[in-house]
C-alpha cells in the first residue's frame, strides 16, 4: 500500500470516528451507521474528486486513490475511465459543495452536548486532502489553491460558529455605535430617516433575515457572521485585542436563490451594527468593471470601488472577469486591481462575488492574493417546490392578488414535470416572479374579453384557466376549458 494511501485511509477513519459518535449520540436521525456512513463515502468521492476538477487531469493513480479511500466505492471510479470519473465528480458535486451537512451535525451536536466532533471532521478532511495531493508525486499548485480555499472555508464556518456560541442571545444587550465616528458627521444628513419614516432598528432588519421564505443554512451562516461582529465590538469596547480577518464573501449557486437579496439585507444589517458606515449596495458585473483598451479598466474599477465605499459591492458571475485562455484579457487587469483596493479600504467595504459554484473556484484561484481575501463562503441552493409555492403566494399577495387553489396545482405540477436542465432555466425565485407575472397578463386577457361587470374581487383573483395559459404546455388544455365554458353557456 502506498503512503498516500495509508494517509489517506487514517484520515477517512478520523472522519469516520467523528460520525460514528453522530450515530452513538442520536444526533443523526436517519437510518443508522450504515446510512451516515454511505453518506460519508459520497462526500469523501466527491470532494476528491472536485481536487481533481480544479487541476483538469485525473491519472490513474489518483483515481485508486479515490476508489480505494473509503470504505466502499460507492461512485465506481475504481472501474471508470479518467473521464468517466471526472464526470462522475460533476454530477454529485452537491455532495462537497458549501459546509458538508455532516459537519453542520457534528457542530451542532458540540453545541449541545459539549463534544468535540467537528474538530475531528475538520481535521480529517484536512489530511485526506493533503494526502490526495501527494498521490501523484509532489503537491502542485492548482492543488494547494483548492486545499486552501476549501479548508479556509470550513474554518470560517467553524469560527463564526464558536463566536455565536459566545455572542449575546438579544440584539438588545449590545450597545454598539450607530456608524463609525471618521464618517458620521459626512453620511448623518444623507442616512437619516424621511420625514414621517421610522429608523429601521437591528431588530427590525433582523426579522425580515428570518422572515426570508427557505434559505435556513444562509440564515444560520448571516446569523454567525453578525455574531462574530458584536462579539468583536464587545473585545474592542474592553480594550482586548481583535483578530484581523477579512469579511469579504463568496456567494455560491444558480440563479433565483437569493443571492442579491440577501446581500443588500447583509448591508443594512453591517451599517446598523457600526460596521459599515453607510450600507449601500453597489451592484456590477464584468461589463462594469472591464473597459474596452488599455490603461481603462483600473480606473474604471476604481470608480467603481470608490462608490462602494461605505457599503457591499457585489459582483454577479465574477468568474467572468477571469476567462480560461484569455491571458490578455483585460479581466485580469480588473482583478489586480480589486485586489489592492480591497486591502487599502478593509476597514469600510465588504466585496461579496457571486456565481455558479464550479465557476468562481477558477476565479478564486486567478490571482493568489483572491483566496487570503474571500474565505467565507455561503452556499445558496435551489428552492423546493413548496418554497417555489409559498414564494408564488408572497409575491401574488404583495401585489394584490389571490391565486386560486386550483391555479396553484397547476403551477405545482409545472415544477414536479421539470428536467434538471429546466429548472437552471426557469432560475428559482426568478422563475416564480416570471410565472406571476405571466399568469397576471392572462387574467387581464380573460377579463377584457368579458361583457358584464368586473368586480373587485374578480380582479385579484388568478384563476386555474389563467395560470394554464401562463404555463408552457398548458395552452391546449386553457383553450379547450374555454370552448367548454363557451359551450355550456350557450
Amino acid at each position: 500500500m502506498s503512503e498516500p494511501m495509508k494517509k489517506g485511509r487514517a484520515a477517512y477513519a478520523q472522519m469516520d470516528a467523528a460520525c460514528g459518535m453522530l450515530v452513538e449520540s442520536g444526533n443523526w436521525q436517519r437510518v443508522g451507521a450504515s446510512d451516515i456512513r454511505l453518506f460519508l463515502d459520497m462526500y469523501t468521492q466527491a470532494l476528491l474528486l472536485r481536487m481533481a476538477q480544479s487541476s483538469g487531469a485525473l491519472s490513474g493513480e489518483m483515481r485508486a486513490f479515490i476508489a480505494g479511500v473509503p470504505a466502499r466505492d460507492v461512485l465506481n471510479i475504481g472501474k471508470a475511465s479518467s473521464e468517466s470519473a471526472l464526470n462522475t465528480g460533476y454530477k454529485n458535486r452537491s455532495f462537497a459543495e458549501g459546509t458538508p451537512l455532516l459537519l453542520r451535525c457534528c457542530v451542532a451536536m458540540d453545541d449541545k452536548d459539549g463534544t468535540s466532533s467537528a474538530q475531528q471532521f475538520v481535521g480529517g478532511v484536512s489530511a485526506l486532502l493533503y494526502a490526495a495531493a501527494e498521490v501523484d508525486g509532489s503537491i502542485g499548485g492548482a492543488a494547494m489553491n483548492f486545499i486552501t480555499a476549501y479548508l479556509g472555508g470550513l474554518r470560517t464556518f467553524m469560527l463564526t460558529r464558536a463566536a455565536g456560541r459566545h455572542a449575546p442571545q438579544a440584539a438588545d444587550r449590545v450597545d454598539v455605535p450607530g456608524q463609525k465616528a471618521a464618517r458620521q458627521d459626512e453620511s448623518a444628513a444623507k442616512d437619516a430617516p424621511k420625514a414621517g419614516e421610522k429608523e429601521e432598528t437591528l431588530e427590525a432588519l433582523m426579522a425580515e433575515l428570518d422572515g426570508l421564505i427557505g434559505l435556513e443554512d444562509v440564515k444560520r451562516e448571516v446569523h454567525s457572521l453578525i455574531n462574530l461582529i458584536k462579539v468583536r465590538k464587545l473585545r474592542e469596547e474592553h480594550g482586548l485585542k481583535v483578530m484581523d480577518m477579512s469579511f469579504h464573501m463568496v456567494f455560491t449557486g444558480n440563479p433565483g436563490t437569493g443571492k442579491t437579496t440577501v446581500a443588500r439585507l447583509i448591508a443594512r444589517i453591517y451599517k446598523k451594527l457600526g460596521f459599515l458606515s453607510k450600507g449601500q449596495l453597489i451592484e456590477t458585473d464584468r461589463s462594469g468593471l472591464v473597459a474596452g483598451y488599455v490603461g481603462q479598466t483600473a480606473g474604471k474599477v476604481t470608480e467603481v470601488v470608490t462608490g462602494a465605499l461605505g457599503g457591499i459591492l457585489f459582483i454577479d458571475e465574477a468568474y467572468a472577469l477571469a476567462r480560461k485562455g484569455m491571458d490578455n484579457d483585460f479581466g485580469r487587469e480588473a482583478i489586480d486591481t480589486l485586489v489592492k483596493l480591497m486591502e487599502d479600504n478593509r476597514d469600510d467595504l465588504v466585496v461579496i462575488v457571486a456565481g455558479y459554484t464550479d465557476e468562481m473556484h477558477d476565479f478564486l484561484t486567478s490571482n493568489p492574493g483572491l483566496i487570503s481575501r474571500f474565505n467565507k463562503y455561503i452556499d445558496f441552493p435551489d428552492y423546493t417546490d413548496e418554497e417555489l409555492m409559498a414564494i408564488l403566494a408572497m409575491n401574488a399577495e404583495r401585489q394584490g392578488y389571490a391565486v386560486c387553489e386550483e391555479a396553484n396545482a397547476v403551477v405545482l405540477d409545472m415544477l414536479k414535470a421539470m428536467t434538471v436542465s429546466d429548472r437552471l432555466d426557469f432560475g428559482n425565485a426568478r422563475g416564480m416572479r416570471n410565472t406571476l407575472e405571466k399568469m397576471v397578463q392572462e387574467q387581464a386577457n380573460r377579463l377584457a374579453g368579458l361583457s358584464g361587470e368586473i368586480t373587485r374581487e374578480m380582479l385579484c383573483e388568478i384563476t386555474a384557466q389563467d395560470a394554464r395559459r401562463a404555463v408552457p404546455g398548458e395552452d391546449a388544455q386553457a383553450a379547450g376549458d374555454a370552448g367548454q365554458t363557451e359551450t355550456a353557456e350557450g
